[in-house]
């Protein structure tokens, strides 16, 4: 018998797969059909009411097709789960007939088997955020990690928002981040701005970083910082000079609070070269004490001589997020700082784009492909001294992510302040703190190092809040374009869920990429809403129309209805009509009338500062806290009023994006005219209470 040709043994092997090949193809097919079908029906029972024909013929279909995906998914584990969900769908309309009815677990359960599917080899094709590039989308650049078609949800009749946002052309400086093309990643990221009453008046002043201007030849372009004085009536006066803030460097980051327990909120700035820790002397002047206290550079083993330039000295590190936050509850203020990505002056100086962006722009290198900056814990030891304790405390980044926006925050309700760390196209960060003087890793078991689809996003700005109103603190992170902000609901027990589809945040944040991020209750409903500060990185991608992306974008209010949120930046004001390439965000109320304004830094522009204008008539409280010795200014401090509800804040330094936002506590009320009971608890449990507080005021507690 003569032996077959190589071609025809090939043809014949491969032949032989086809049948295979087309049945395991289909059954994807049909389990990802089947998938889009249940959410459908889950999300159309949740637009009608309880106890109506239409709301049963949903849920039941929906049970129906839950029981039909259990039938082709892979693990027993998720064919049980998916079996008890449409079970309690059917016991939901026997025993609940006339409760809200939420998708929010079923669908993310859905998601979550369709993860676990792919995971497993099986390729499930789901309708997440995202799916897996493409030879028709490829991932180009650093940052492309995760491109892919746009969610979609069920059309749902607009919504007008009940505020108002003014911009307010009030603060004249400009803040810059090299130049005009963005040739090097360290020109994408901007800078924050801070609000903190520095002189004690009981107004909000406002502090803008800066980085370099370069120009086409890549040459320094100095520009300072700035401090403007609030003089009330939204007049906001230009004190740079003499205040010692008026810095000129590559300026990132800023966070608040009072390192040295002198009752002076002082401030520390991060940079791509050494950090300053500006001491509030207590004059309207402040001296930068950085390096005297050991906080003026991340520490590393060593660096090289590329690392030097004009204006940046040998070891030059490029800090960004930075929280003031006690670890050890003993009541000063320990500093972590966040680092991203390891490079040099020259490097930037001679900085090409080589990558393309979906078919279109030439971009920037970076972040992946090149070496992650270490993240920093440093100790406050007192005496207005620092060391590292970044090993000492369980805090090493030995992953290198590339770290931006960083949260200090109690999200166990355990007594001890936790960090969560934004990374950029690497898993978060999720430290718990065990209040044995260490921290342990949990992101990941946790849930929140990635999204549900099991990947890593882009993140930028993060920050915490409890959105549905079940005690426990929920995380939100911005992302990159053709991503979306993630929202991660906290379960309880360590456990937090991807719920971004189930409440109406994928496809509105898609294409535009989120920076800065706030929970904010804007309507003073007792519910806290959502805004992103938005602008891509990618000057030249306005020159690709068909990509329908922009360099500047507007920036996003979502107002919360309880389990959604709906999206009404289209009728949120003049404010919100702006369109800048937006990065920090810090929130506060400028004018003491008893709402939240904001004011956001923009690349190579000046600020958009908004000023909240509400139609309600709702009633609100504000807490701040003061201590006569240690942790003057409650940072950390965990507040609970009740009154018309219960609801929970924290006071934190640093968070959003690179940004600080005022040291109060703000409340919503709604129709409730008080009066409220208010708890503090501090770090490290100690807690007291206060009842009949009166409301529609600033409330300053004094802790003992």
């Amino acid at each position: 018998m003569r032996p077959h040709p190589p071609l025809l043994v090939l043809w014949l092997g491969l032949a032989s797969l086809f049948p295979v090949a087309a049945q395991q193809a289909n059954q994807r097919s049909s389990v990802a059909e089947l998938r889009r079908q249940a959410v459908e029906l889950l999300k159309r029972a949740e637009a009608n009411p309880p106890a109506t024909a239409a709301f049963g013929e949903a849920i039941a279909q929906a049970a129906d097709t839950i029981d039909r995906i259990a039938v082709g998914v892979s693990t027993p584990a998720d064919q049980q789960a998916l079996r008890e969900a449409s079970a309690r769908l059917r016991a939901r309309l026997r025993s609940a007939p006339n409760e809200a009815f939420s998708s929010a677990s079923f669908v993310a359960l859905l998601d979550r088997v369709a993860a676990s599917d792919r995971a497993a080899g099986q390729e499930l094709e789901f309708q997440g955020s995202y799916t897996q590039p493409t030879t028709k989308e490829p991932a180009y650049g650093g940052h492309g990690s995760a491109m892919g078609p746009a969610p979609t949800e069920m059309p749902r009749a607009a919504v007008t928002s009940p505020v108002q946002f003014e911009d307010v052309p009030c603060l004249a400086t400009k803040t810059y981040c090299g130049g005009r093309t963005k040739d090097h990643i360290l020109e994408s990221g901007g800078s924050g701005v801070a609000m903190f009453d520095y002189d004690g008046d009981g107004r909000l002043d406002i502090y803008l970083v800066t980085a370099f201007e370069l120009t086409d030849a890549r040459e320094k372009i100095p520009h300072r910082n700035a401090l403007y004085r609030n003089e009330g009536d939204w007049t906001f006066r230009d004190v740079s000079a003499g205040s010692g803030l008026e810095v000129a460097a590559w300026g990132s980051g800023v966070c608040a609070g009072d390192y040295d327990n002198d009752g002076r909120l002082d401030l520390y700035v991060t940079n791509f070269g050494p950090n300053f820790l500006f001491r509030n002397n207590g004059n309207g002047t402040f001296t930068d004490v950085a390096p005297d206290a050991g906080v003026a550079s991340l520490p590393r083993a060593a660096r090289t001589a590329s690392s030097t330039g004009p204006g940046f000295s040998a070891g030059s590190s490029w800090s960004t997020g930075c929280t003031f936050f006690d670890a050890d509850a003993d009541g000063d203020l320990d500093l972590y700082v966040a680092g991203y990505v390891s490079t040099s002056w020259s490097e930037l100086a001679r900085a090409h784009r080589t990558l393309v962006w979906r078919g279109g722009p030439k971009t920037m290198i970076g972040p992946i492909g090149l070496p992650g900056e270490p993240d920093a814990f440093f100790e406050n030891v007192g005496n207005g001294r620092f060391v590292d304790a970044t090993a000492a405390r369980g805090l090493s980044d030995t992953a290198r992510g590339y770290g931006y926006g960083v949260l200090a925050t109690d999200y166990d309700a355990d007594g001890w302040v936790d960090l969560y760390v934004a990374n950029d196209t690497s898993p978060n960060f999720l430290y718990r703190n065990r209040g044995d003087g260490h921290f342990e890793s949990v992101g990941l078991e946790s849930g929140v190092a990635m999204n549900g689809e099991g990947r890593a996003q882009a993140g930028m700005g993060v920050d915490s809040a409890d959105y549905d109103g079940d005690g426990r603190l929920d995380f939100v992170v911005t992302n990159f374009a053709h991503d979306v902000n993630t929202l991660y609901r906290n379960r309880g027990a360590q456990q937090f869920e991807d719920v971004t589809s189930a409440v109406g945040l994928a496809a509105p944040t898609f294409v535009r990429m989120g920076w800065g991020t706030a929970f904010m209750d804007a309507d003073l409903d007792g519910r806290v809403d959502l805004f992103f500060a938005n602008g891509h990185i990618y000057p030249n991608v306005d020159d690709y129309p068909d990509l329908q992306e922009t360099y500047r974008q507007k920036n996003q209010l979502f107002v919360n209805h309880g389990t959604r949120f709906a999206d009404v930046s289209d009728s949120a004001g003049g404010g919100l009509q702006v369109m800048k390439s937006s990065r920090g965000l810090a929130v506060g109320d400028l004018d003491n009338d008893g709402d939240l304004d904001l004011v956001i830094s923009n690349m190579d522009d000046v600020p958009t500062v908004l000023r909240n204008r509400p139609q309600s008539g709702h009633h609100w409280a504000a807490v701040q806290v003061r201590a006569p010795a240690g942790n003057r200014f409650g940072v950390g401090a965990r507040i609970t009023i009740e009154g018309g509800g219960t609801q929970t804040r924290e006071i934190r330094s640093g968070g959003s994006y690179l940004s600080q936002s005022a040291l109060t506590a703000h409340f919503g009320l709604g129709t409730f005219a008080g009066p409220i009971a208010v708890e503090v608890r501090m770090p490290g449990g100690k807690t007291w209470r206060w009842q009949n507080q009166p409301v529609d005021r600033v409330l300053t507690l004094e802790v003992p």
